[in-house]
């Protein structure tokens, strides 16, 4: 059997086995029995909720369980109570699912205020002028979707709270391959799917909203699972009623039914995750971005960010100036090299799983495509 090399776990991550026995299990060993063995597996989004909480050191409470980082971004950017003069300040070349929530206010007289791109990243200087009195809230990505840059959460949130803004961070590109504690970090609301490097199915993701922040959104339940008791108001005998309190907590956001399958899948790669530990994963995650970096570089291909311990991620993209990146990632894919090409660049993004002879094969076969 030919090698290959899958390097692109910022685009779509591969599903994990035990994610893949784990929904494998719920399609035949309960879902055709309806109603039957149902009980068995509601347990399994309760499971799933505390290994996130763990994973990014906050309360369950705090917690929901969204289809995706987008549905997440809107939650915030649709429920807050904006005015005519707020600004959001956002970031040139971000993706756009974390920027068209935000620009779209401004049919509510919010205007976006932005902080160019330098170097294939942000600088804290940039940001700084950005933010001001009307500043209400920072829309960050914690990694760019292209170049790979890590921004200093911490530092965000510092500036932002000088003017009394809100942070609201898309974790998509870092959450399963990057540590973060929200326990250290004061971000307000972050948001991510669970498709590219938790290794969960595609159609999961996971909403946080800090513990009395969740008035702020005007989030009303859409479903019978956001209120206090419905659950245990089908099973009275007493007449039903439609004016139960809603949730305390961020599932109020959550709807009503839910993926079942999905949730099975989350919760395994999670319990996974959780095996190895974070610490173990960012570690193993940077070292094989850093020989790919290296690689890169050694054979003379352009490097989209300067290289900086302090901002490097699990991407590392690169560009040539004799050769378009399209080209390049489509003749990688036809040597079974599966990287991808966002924004002009060819984008690696090795994960924990990925081996070394996999980072072996794709530096040998782009040495063979020299710029």
């Amino acid at each position: 059997m030919a090698e290959s090399a899958y390097l692109d776990h910022a685009g779509f991550g591969r599903l994990r086995p035990a994610a893949v026995s784990a929904m494998q299990s719920v399609l035949t060993e309960v879902l055709p029995y309806g109603s039957a063995r149902l009980g068995g597996i509601f347990a399994t989004r309760a499971a799933a909720r505390r290994s996130m909480a763990r994973l990014l050191s906050c309360a369950p409470e705090e917690l929901a369980f969204v289809p995706n980082t987008s549905t997440g971004v809107h939650l915030v950017a649709d429920g807050l109570d904006w005015r005519p003069g707020d600004q959001v300040v956002l970031f040139d070349r971000d993706f756009p699912a974390n920027v068209r929530p935000w620009t779209a206010l401004s049919r509510l007289g919010v205007e976006p205020v932005w902080v160019p791109m330098r170097d294939g990243g942000y600088r804290l200087p940039d940001l700084a002028a950005a933010i001001g009195p009307r500043t209400r809230l920072v829309a960050v990505s914690h990694v760019n979707f292209a170049t790979g840059f890590r921004i200093d959460l911490d530092a965000v949130c510092t500036l932002a709270a000088r003017v009394g803004a809100l942070v609201s961070v898309d974790a998509v590109q870092s959450l399963g391959a990057l540590p973060l504690s929200l326990a250290d970090t004061p971000v307000d609301f972050l948001a991510a799917g669970a498709h590219k490097w938790l290794g969960g199915p595609p159609g999961t993701g996971v909403f946080f909203c800090r513990a009395g922040r969740l008035e702020l959104l005007r989030s009303t339940p859409t479903g019978w699972f956001g209120f206090d008791g419905a659950a245990e108001l089908m099973k009275g005998p007493g007449p039903l009623s439609y004016h139960l309190p809603e949730r305390p907590t961020t599932a109020r956001v959550e709807g009503g039914m839910y993926d079942m399958v999905g949730m099975a899948g989350l919760a395994a790669a999670l319990a996974e995750l959780e095996t190895v530990g974070p610490a173990a994963v960012a570690d193993r995650v940077l070292i094989l971005a850093e020989r790919i970096r290296t690689g890169i570089s050694d054979i003379g291909f352009t490097l989209a960010t300067p290289p900086d311990p302090s901002s490097n991620s699990g991407i590392v993209s690169f560009s040539s100036s004799r050769a378009d990146s399209a080209e390049l990632v489509d003749i990688l894919a036809g040597s079974a090299v599966q990287v991808s090409v966002p924004a002009g660049l060819v984008r690696v993004s090795p994960h924990y799983w990925t081996t070394d002879r996999e980072v072996d094969l794709f530096l040998s076969r782009i040495h063979d495509l020299k710029p």
